[in-house]
């Protein structure tokens, strides 16, 4: 069970933390300049003046293989006793990679593969995020590519065994990073509450978040203050928590292959497409007299304070504009968009929690739409 702290100046909690576990070799495992720039570095000064610890953060965003690989080389021999991880979705995703994978090259990737099972933990982990978004801290999942390919490695001994929230690590942030992690987290909290796999439980922490980061995001991103930015930690645990259970569905399926072949950051990659599936959602549900998912989608309607999937559709979308965020994959790139082979590379794990079926034409479709901003609606004619 996570032990969590939330609140400003929580991360003084680290403190008692240590001592109950009673720690003497600390890895650290943070970003390039966020942990100077959180306000951590000064924060854990006196913490880490009387202890023995080690610092990785040479590893790129969306870590790879090989930054896991070579972290693992670079704390062979230091041998910690506890992890504590202090920043975004990638510093909690290398941090549980380092935490559970072997030291041999071939065994670590046949567990990232899912071959081998995992079965041991290097040391308890202390999860400590400087954004608001990726919702890892709360979660049971690793990311990691191989080969442009996205692995999410998943065992119950990834969850970190301490938590703390502080929003005041999240104030150097910027209103760009505040805006595409705010969105991972919506979207994550959306797609919760509609997946496959969703509970009454995931369900409720998706209806929590989902209000909370609503209320919150515009004022987080435009003139931040201290109720804000705590909003939004707290709801982005919460999508985490949410998706701890059920999984990611769609939009978020789509969203890697924006990343990779165009490179644009994962919770603005995902917000691209999610209003759109909100109305593909809606209609697939009323042509197959799907009880359930017109419940659920009626459901979200109110979440939005909205009442139909185009007013939803479009209030998301207005969102992303009131935050800086373009709502069209032609303003994000220079390069031309090769649908079929964004299709062609979408997680079919992902795509499988989706409540309906999405065939590659579907992706096509979708994807055209969110291409141009044009008109919308004549863009699936191209696949008719």
């Amino acid at each position: 069970m996570i032990r969590q702290y939330t609140g400003p100046g929580n991360i003084q909690q680290l403190h008692s933390i240590i001592k109950k576990l009673d720690a003497k070799r600390i890895l650290i495992v943070s970003g390039k300049q966020s942990y100077e720039l959180s306000g951590a570095k000064e924060k854990l000064k006196d913490i880490l003046d009387v202890t023995e610890n080690l610092r990785y953060f040479d590893f790129e965003e969306n870590p790879k293989f090989r930054d896991a690989l070579k972290g693992k080389k670079i704390i062979k021999d230091f041998n910690p006793d506890l992890i504590v991880a202090i920043g975004g979705g990638s510093v909690m995703d290398i941090a549980k990679l380092l935490s559970i994978l072997p030291d041999e090259e071939v065994e670590a990737e046949k567990m990232i593969r899912g071959e081998i099972k995992v079965t041991d933990k290097l040391a308890p982990m202390i999860a400590i995020p400087t954004t608001s978004g990726s919702g890892s801290e709360a979660t049971h999942f690793a990311v990691v590519y191989i080969n442009d390919v996205k692995y999410s490695l998943a065992a119950d001994l990834l969850i970190p065994e301490y938590v703390i929230l502080d929003p005041e690590l999240t104030y150097s942030v910027s209103s760009y990073q505040t805006a595409v992690s705010g969105m991972d987290a919506l979207c994550q909290g959306i797609e919760s509450y509609w997946a496959k796999d969703a509970t009454d439980e995931s369900r409720s922490y998706a209806s929590e978040a989902i209000p909370l980061i609503f209320k919150s995001i515009e004022k987080a991103v435009n003139s931040p203050d201290p109720e804000s930015r705590l909003a939004m930690s707290k709801g982005s645990n919460l999508a985490g928590k949410a998706i701890n259970i059920s999984k990611t569905t769609a939009p978020h399926a789509l969203s890697y292959a924006f990343t990779t072949y165009h490179g644009i950051p994962h919770g603005h990659a995902v917000a691209l497409t999610l209003g759109e599936f909100i109305v593909f959602n809606s209609e697939k549900a009323f042509e197959s007299s799907d009880n359930e998912l017109k419940v659920r989608m009626a459901e979200l309607f109110e979440l939005f304070g909205c009442e139909n999937a185009f007013s939803s559709r479009n209030r998301f979308r207005q969102i992303m504009a009131s935050i800086g965020l373009n709502t069209t994959l032609s303003e994000m790139t220079n390069t031309k968009v090769d649908i079929h082979q964004l299709a062609d590379t979408v997680n079919s794990e992902r795509l499988a929690n989706h409540p309906v079926i999405v065939s590659k034409q579907n992706i096509r479709r979708i994807t055209t739409k969110i291409c141009s901003a044009g008109n919308f609606a004549d863009a699936y004619n191209q696949f008719d």
